[in-house]
């Protein structure tokens, strides 16, 4: 009786028991000590903000649904595409061209039907991180905690900002090739992703996992150790909480080491969002970026790539005042070749892309942050291509910089993926 008056008293609070059903698929949490009913209790009545179904995304929400987190939203515009499922392994096969919320759903329900799920089939932008992160799950239930399963530095700024402005934790990772990172910023006034990176590495130094590659178990094993602290978090075992701490895995040595954080004192706080693509686009265009919009979840596929989704092929793409070299569509480049056009073929993909797939008639492949006027004869006209366009544009770009004439450079319109389209369908996609 005065448990009913005390629960009266506190509207709010209203906590829901656990059914015979769930205290049996949660016995060994039930009998574990540091968890126990109370604590079960705690993560029924959890909500959780996954913003990206991608490599991070997928074990994160498995594990999650498992371990009983009652209220999981999950953000993401994006649909399964065949080269996710290397890692990003809640999705599968059968939901191929599926959206990545409806698929993730229902891998979660057939893992856990007492879950509540609320999708965002939308990306996570400036314009809509508040109101996403501000509503809550619903009118009753606002975020415990963000998880960040997204692939670019503009969301992660995006996160930092919008969960500092609403005081809520997140558990932050990123990851390329053999090497992952963790952390738990703004957890109870400690340090922030500002306090890590105060400013954004240039554009374009940074690889991202569509251009870079990422062992597929990588994602996962940051994604579990993501969830992992935010099952702590929900739990109130902040003792050895990763805040003030960034942790960094690296696969290959398998070899975990840490590197502290602490407040930087003179920071000024966010006290609004701004447009974190100009933000990371650096000073050079801040003129140009004129769009705030910033991809989340894993790299999608080719399709994404093509679009300009991923932070390699679009993030650093600023649009140049003038282009002063040619643009040419694959149609139009097979056609001078059959009339007797013979270029020198420059291929500034990685070596491994090209092993994957390449133009019969390359003459030599040079990644595009390293080409040089040395990588193309002194005369003649020059055909640059790569996967989807952007990095051609990038190595003309820096050739013309370096005294090229420009007059001389050819970059094909959509790479090599669009002339798997357009010219010859017998090629892999990657």
């Amino acid at each position: 009786h005065h448990r009913k008056a005390k629960h009266q008293l506190h509207a709010s609070s209203t906590e829901e028991e656990l059914s015979n059903a769930e205290i049996s698929r949660y016995s060994r949490h039930l009998v574990l000590g540091g968890v126990g009913v109370a604590g079960q209790k705690a993560l029924k009545n959890a909500s959780v903000l996954v913003i990206g179904a991608g490599g991070l995304g997928s074990s994160a929400l498995l594990y999650l649904a498992a371990a009983g987190v009652g209220h999981i939203g999950i953000v993401d515009a994006d649909t399964v595409d065949e080269s996710n499922l290397q890692r990003q392994i809640i999705h599968g096969t059968s939901t191929i061209d599926v959206s990545k919320c409806e698929s993730a759903e229902r891998r979660i329900h057939d893992i856990n039907p007492y879950v509540n799920v609320r999708l965002y089939k939308e990306e996570f932008t400036s314009e809509t991180a508040m109101r996403i992160l501000g509503e809550g799950f619903s009118e009753i239930k606002s975020w415990d905690v963000v998880l960040d399963g997204s692939d670019n530095f503009p969301t992660k700024y995006l996160i930092n900002d919008a969960c500092h402005i609403l005081g809520i934790p997140w558990v932050y990772s990123a990851i390329l090739a053999f090497e992952g990172q963790l952390s738990v910023f703004n957890y109870n006034g400690g340090p922030s992703y500002r306090d890590m990176l105060p400013t954004p590495p240039p554009p374009g130094d940074v690889p991202s996992c569509a251009e870079g590659g990422v062992l597929g178990v990588l994602p996962g094993t940051m994604g579990c150790l993501q969830a992992t602290e935010t099952l702590k978090i929900i739990l109130g075992k902040d003792k050895g909480l990763l805040n003030g701490r960034v942790l960094v895995f690296d696969a290959l040595a398998m070899k975990f080491s840490e590197v502290g954080v602490t407040k930087l004192p003179d920071r000024e706080q966010p006290s609004e969002l701004i447009d974190y693509q100009g933000f990371c686009a650096g000073p050079k265009s801040k003129a140009t970026a004129t769009t705030s919009k910033t991809m989340v979840g894993q790299q999608g596929g080719v399709d994404a790539v093509a679009n300009g989704r991923t932070m390699d092929e679009a993030l650093s793409d600023e649009p140049s005042e003038t282009i002063d070299f040619h643009t040419i569509t694959p149609d139009e480049c097979l056609e001078k070749l059959s009339n007797g056009w013979s270029p020198w073929v420059l291929d500034v993909r990685l070596q491994t892309e090209n092993d994957i797939v390449a133009l019969p008639f390359t003459d030599v492949v040079v990644p595009h942050r390293t080409v040089r006027p040395y990588h193309v004869p002194k005369e003649g006209e020059v055909l640059v291509y790569c996967k989807a366009g952007v990095r051609g544009k990038k190595a003309c770009n820096q050739l013309v910089e370096l005294g090229v004439d420009p007059d001389r450079l050819y970059n094909l319109d959509g790479g090599i993926m669009r002339w798997q389209k357009d010219v010859d369908p017998s090629m892999p996609r990657y």
